[in-house]
């Protein structure tokens, strides 16, 4: 696998912003400013209540010791994505909901949120973005937002300093880049070489079928592995396509990413002309909760691990 070396600079689109007080030569000031997806999200220190809408920010919470300032979350944290010790926090933290529709997209209310009294919420939804939500400072994953382009493993990096500049853990989140670029090296691997894969979020009870492409953080995962992504040509995070435009691209592999829902393999071997794809006709599916390739996090790095021992097996 070509070596993907870590950039070590400090991120592109985060800036602390130090203020001057009135006791500034006594006292440091502690606010914080950034810029996230389009956004100035400012905090007058490092958040000490936050409300979380998802799993992805979840294992670098933890690793930057952070974890027990969340004080609810929204939506679904299954313990595959999580150690034995992060699994434990998380089952104390009460939750407001894990209600998803078809697509994987949580449903809750703002009150319910906003009845934390939050200084910070990680995470986007229907009900609680950065529209509707203009009173309390909401961070968005950048993979999620549209900032992610041709997706690369910088952007688990860049993820990584989001967090380590909002929660004043610079020197942490260093430590955390250097054990992720460590991990990759030794994973290293062309077990895919001279396969092609669709990395597909399959529609359920009928949903449209989605498919991923340069933008999304999948296809790195899926390049790591020496596979080429039949969709990675496409500009475009994630799009949908047709059970025409899968049967014409013929994949040998499959991945299928998923929110924990039932019936995802269905959902694509009942397409029309399914099993005409050397992916469907060999059985060469793998299933992979979503988190572990979208958007770019740590988690990324299991995502491979997955990946490799899949391909390895098969």
């Amino acid at each position: 696998m070509k070596k993907l070396a870590q950039k070590k600079f400090a991120p592109l689109l985060i800036a602390p912003l130090i203020l001057a007080g009135c006791s500034a030569a006594e006292t440091e000031d502690t606010a914080i400013s950034l810029q996230n997806c389009g956004r100035t999200v400012t905090l007058e220190a490092p958040p000490e209540r936050v409300v979380l809408q998802g799993p992805t920010s979840v294992p670098t919470l933890q690793r930057l010791g952070v974890l027990d300032r969340v004080v609810a979350k929204a939506g679904d944290y299954p313990e595959e994505y999580f150690d034995d010790e992060t699994n434990a926090a998380l089952e104390k933290i009460p939750s407001l909901t894990s209600r998803q529709d078809a697509t994987g997209h949580l449903e809750l209310s703002k009150e319910a949120i906003m009845a934390e009294e939050p200084d910070l919420i990680i995470g986007q939804s229907e009900t609680v973005n950065p529209e509707t939500t203009i009173e309390t400072a909401l961070v968005q994953e950048p993979g999620f937002c549209g900032e992610v382009k041709n997706a690369s493993f910088d952007d688990v990096y860049d993820h990584i300093d989001l967090y380590g500049t909002l929660f004043a853990k610079e020197e942490e989140a260093q430590k955390i880049k250097d054990e992720v670029a460590a991990d990759l090296e030794k994973i290293g691997s062309d077990v895919g070489k001279g396969k092609t894969v669709a990395v597909l979020y399959p529609g359920i009870e009928g949903a449209s079928t989605y498919a991923y492409g340069k933008d999304s953080m999948s296809n790195p995962i899926v390049e790591a592995m020496g596979l080429k992504n039949v969709f990675g040509d496409v500009d475009d995070r994630v799009f949908e396509i047709s059970a025409e435009q899968l049967v014409a691209k013929n994949p040998d592999v499959i991945l299928l990413l998923h929110s924990g829902q039932d019936g995802v393999k269905e959902a694509v071997t009942s397409l029309a002309g399914a099993d005409t794809v050397t992916a469907v006709k060999e059985d060469k599916m793998l299933s992979m909760l979503l988190a572990f390739a979208e958007p770019p996090s740590p988690l990324a790095i299991d995502g491979v691990e997955q990946l490799k021992k899949f391909l390895s097996d098969n």
